[in-house]
């Protein structure tokens, strides 16, 4: 008697755990498709999606934890933070009954800057001072409900990942390459530091005081740079320098009622090195760069948008949304980079001379040299709770200088009334005020 033929090996014929373990296996696009590919897994995925997610997003969207702060970020974290920013525990329950995964962001020193640490740290207890902490807020809950707008957040970080790279290299196009594993975690950690901030400080919240962030005051902006070792504040330097040559070279040209009457248009803002740029536009109030920040207070899903559709926004049509979607947006400037300064500046960072990136190395990106070793360096000075550097004292300040923000309205009258000094001569144009 024939033996009864062996049935052919299939994926649905696997137990539950096997098909849990090769769905962590795969990315976000190869889970939707094996999900896709008939009723079973569609029904198998729907079922255990938060199991199937939560250990897949943890991989390839770390530093996680920092994202799930984005996330949850609301007015109330500032209302309750008062001048040291903590950020929120953060419980992730699978299904009912579960206890749940537990995420708190590390000190920063903690990280290791060639890639993501395994495993979840303890939320840091922090030292008494002045400054309200958050620390004791409850922990924020979240479910499978939650993950649709987490996955929303992670396209976009997709999309910011694939266009870093074209607008690091913009200068130097023949270096662009991809990010390397341990620079695109570098890369993400950067991305949503720059995003929370914006969420905080650059948004329509109130701001937590009238002035700038100043070294050795009470602020919750500088307290939140302070959580940041120096490596890693070089790093969001950076970044954000990348961020503002988005806006300077695709939203700043939209903005010029010149910029489509001549094929030899003068550029907007002479180039300086990027060493130079870090070292001093943070203190740069010429009117291009005055624009250049007042834009690059849009957030990264903002600023994605325009980006992708910068063709169909006129200089009038740009000028009225972005006024329509955020009706303070010229009363201020970006505070980020300041905020990076002040917290570089209490810790001397000038008398140890770290190296700052160039155009084609350095930041985000490696430098590919005996420079590298720097970053473990300077990986070791950031304050877990917020505060000072040790033996330094908080001051007092009450300066509100804060310049408006430019949003490239009156960029015309600007242009007419330069021509109008270059008529006039040195002399005469001298004795005016802008």
């Amino acid at each position: 008697m024939a033996a009864p033929p062996i049935p052919p090996a299939s994926l649905l014929g696997l137990p539950v755990e096997i098909l849990l373990d090769v769905y962590q296996h795969l990315d976000l696009a190869s889970i939707a498709q094996l999900s896709l590919a008939n009723g079973y897994f569609y029904d198998f995925f729907k079922r255990h999606k938060a199991t199937i997610l939560l250990p897949v997003l943890i991989k390839d969207f770390a530093p996680f934890e920092e994202l799930l702060q984005v996330h949850i970020a609301s007015a109330a974290d500032l209302a309750a933070g008062g001048t040291r920013y903590t950020p929120r525990k953060v419980v992730f329950k699978r299904f009912p009954g579960d206890h749940g995964v537990v995420f708190a962001t590390p000190s920063s020193s903690s990280h290791d800057t060639k890639g993501p640490q395994a495993g979840f740290v303890a939320v840091t207890k922090a030292r008494k001072s002045g400054g309200v902490s958050v620390s004791t807020a409850a922990p924020v809950v979240l479910t499978e409900r939650d993950l649709d707008d987490i996955l929303k957040h992670c396209q976009l970080v997709r999309k910011w990942e694939q266009l870093f790279p074209q607008m690091r290299w913009f200068h130097e196009p023949e270096n662009c390459r991809s990010l390397r594993p341990h620079e695109g975690f570098r890369f993400r950690r950067a991305l949503y530091r720059w995003w929370l901030y914006s969420i905080y400080f650059h948004g329509d919240l109130p701001r937590p005081r009238v002035g700038l962030p100043e070294p050795f005051v009470e602020d919750i902006r500088t307290s939140q740079m302070r959580r940041h070792s120096t490596s890693e504040l070089l790093e969001l330097m950076d970044f954000v320098e990348t961020m503002k040559d988005v806006v300077l070279h695709y939203i700043c040209p939209r903005l010029d009622p010149n910029h489509m009457q001549s094929l030899t248009q003068p550029v907007l803002i002479e180039y300086a090195g990027r060493g130079q740029s870090l070292a001093t536009s943070w203190n740069d109030q010429s009117r291009w760069s005055r624009i250049v920040k007042t834009y690059a207070k849009l957030g990264p899903s903002d600023l994605m948008h325009y980006f992708e559709n910068i063709y169909s926004y006129p200089r009038q049509r740009l000028i009225s949304e972005v006024r329509l979607q955020h009706s303070t947006f010229t009363f201020d400037q970006e505070s980020l980079q300041i905020a990076i300064r002040c917290a570089l500046d209490e810790r001397k960072w000038l008398e140890k001379a770290p190296s700052l990136a160039e155009d084609s190395v350095g930041g985000v990106i490696d430098f590919d040299d005996e420079r590298d070793e720097e970053r473990a360096l300077f990986n070791k000075d950031a304050c877990a709770d917020g505060m000072l550097p040790e033996g330094t004292k908080f001051v007092r300040s009450f300066s509100q200088y804060s310049p408006r923000g430019d949003d490239g309205t009156y960029v015309e009258d600007h242009r007419q009334y330069g021509f109008s000094n270059r008529l006039m001569g040195p002399a005469t144009a001298g004795a005016m005020i802008y």
